[in-house]
């Protein structure tokens, strides 16, 4: 099968960066930060420090725990129709979040994240055949904070069928959520993982407390865990793309030695997302090359160790959905695609992720069709090459009357755009730009798409689990 891949890193070069982590891992080790890892770290048999609540990981920790670690894992999702496996040649989109703001796309105006543009873009992307599963894009700021929570994940459910990821940040919101995915599912997590949870390290070295105690919970009872690193190159990290790579590796193994030695067999993705700081301003730099290269380092280092992958995909840092950030989104993509990535973040986020757009959300599916093509199979043999219709039609015809051509054409041999324009230019058409031709196909999705609503009795424990959860505030 013929397949486009690039190859970033030789063997001699991934042994370096794998050589560099083994002895970070083994000498200087990893903060935990909560007596709940050390714990099981303990219990693993690295060397932990309990006052300083870190350890340090014998390789032979780390190649037990990759051995537990399945290298296909379920997304499922409320709507079976939407079930996923990652690492199933493939290529998944995800979309990115957690943006702060939502852009204008006509004025420009930012506005900040609400419960009512969540409740849109949720919509927007169960509508959208390109989504694949979704990490709530925007932050709903009008939300209680001690119970956003548990409510983004309930609205982002009722206005979406397919499976869902996004973070938990306090072992407090693991159990209640359980069981509101449980009831929603039908089935224990176990059965039906129809939520995954993303668990970010604290670079340089670090786990977040809340966030693993909240993710030590949730493993056990069969929520994949998406492990998430993401150093800043120049602030977080060294001034090096690969010391940034192996602050990555590092946290990310040290992960899957935890989880897995917590609960064993237990679905991980590994989603490196290195990048760097703007020096000047510190901010959070995506769309830079040196981000995509590590990123594609990563995904490397993470093919070698059997791990399934999530990579950084098509957002940048561009202010608006304009020239830059197609072309940083593009870059990006393809070169992950072509590392051999099993899924990419794309879908809406701009500005360093830092904001999402309606007609990003929709010009970001045709960048997501291309890169599926682009990095997609083809087999390579006589009938593939139509040489029946090569001798047919012989010297000086044509093949625009050929079936192979009509039929070839329905099912996607060139690659059809939604909304980029291709074909002649028509006079007197209006002169639209490509955003407000995106934008008005979003509005015209949310106006006529209809999302199927839960169950009466998962409303019922919904009402009940979050009026138990404000009682114990």
């Amino acid at each position: 099968m013929a397949q486009a891949r690039v190859r970033y890193l030789s063997e001699d070069e991934q042994q370096a960066i794998h050589d560099e982590t083994v002895w970070m891992l083994e000498n200087i080790g990893v903060g935990f930060n909560t007596p709940a890892a050390i714990d099981v770290m303990e219990a693993a048999g690295a060397q932990v420090d309990r006052e300083r609540l870190s350890a340090r990981i014998p390789w032979e920790l780390v190649e037990e725990a990759l051995r537990r670690t399945p290298e296909r894992l379920l997304l499922a999702a409320r709507d079976p129709r939407y079930d996923l496996t990652i690492g199933d040649e493939y290529l998944a989109c995800c979309t990115d979040g957690t943006a702060t703001y939502v852009i204008d796309d006509e004025t420009g105006e930012r506005s900040p994240g609400s419960e009512a543009s969540l409740r849109q873009f949720m919509r927007l992307f169960d509508a959208l055949p390109q989504v694949d599963y979704a990490w709530p894009s925007i932050s709903a700021r009008d939300l209680d904070p001690r119970t956003a929570n548990l409510e983004i994940e309930v609205i982002s459910l009722e206005e979406y069928s397919k499976h869902l990821q996004d973070e938990v940040r306090a072992p407090e919101y693991a159990q209640p959520l359980i069981e509101i995915l449980e009831v929603i599912a039908g089935a224990s997590l176990k059965e039906r993982p129809i939520f995954s949870t993303i668990n970010c390290t604290i670079s340089p070295l670090q786990h977040d407390p809340a966030m693993t105690e909240a993710s030590l919970i949730l493993a056990p009872a069969g929520v994949p865990i998406c492990i998430m690193p993401m150093p800043l190159m120049g602030s977080t990290s060294p001034m090096s793309l690969f010391g940034t790579v192996v602050v990555t590796m590092v946290e990310m193994l040290s992960a899957v030695v935890l989880f897995q030695f917590a609960a064993p067999g237990c679905a991980l993705l590994a989603a490196p997302e290195p990048a760097a700081a703007d020096m000047r301003s510190g901010l959070y730099l995506c769309g830079a090359a040196e981000a995509t290269l590590m990123g594609v380092a990563c995904v490397e280092m993470c093919r070698r160790y059997g791990l399934p992958t999530q990579g950084p995909g098509a957002g940048g840092d561009g202010r608006y959905p304009d020239f830059q950030e197609g072309a940083e989104g593009m870059a990006a993509s393809v070169m992950l695609a072509l590392a051999g990535v099993d899924s990419l973040l794309a879908f809406g986020t701009l500005d360093g992720a830092q904001s999402l757009s309606f007609a990003k959300t929709v010009l970001d599916c045709d960048l997501v069709g291309m890169v599926r093509r682009l990095s997609g199979r083809s087999r390579v043999d006589r009938g593939e090459m139509l040489h029946d219709d090569l001798v047919e039609v012989g010297i000086g015809g044509h093949f625009l009357g050929r079936r192979s051509t009509r039929e070839r054409l329905r099912t996607g041999e060139l690659w059809p755009p939604e909304v980029f324009r291709r074909g002649p230019a028509r006079e007197g058409a209006p002169a639209a730009g490509l955003v407000a031709e995106a934008a008005a196909r979003a509005r015209d999705l949310l106006a006529s798409h209809e999302v199927p609503p839960l169950g009466d009795d998962a409303q019922r424990c919904i009402e009940r689990v979050l009026r138990s959860f404000r009682a114990s505030l």
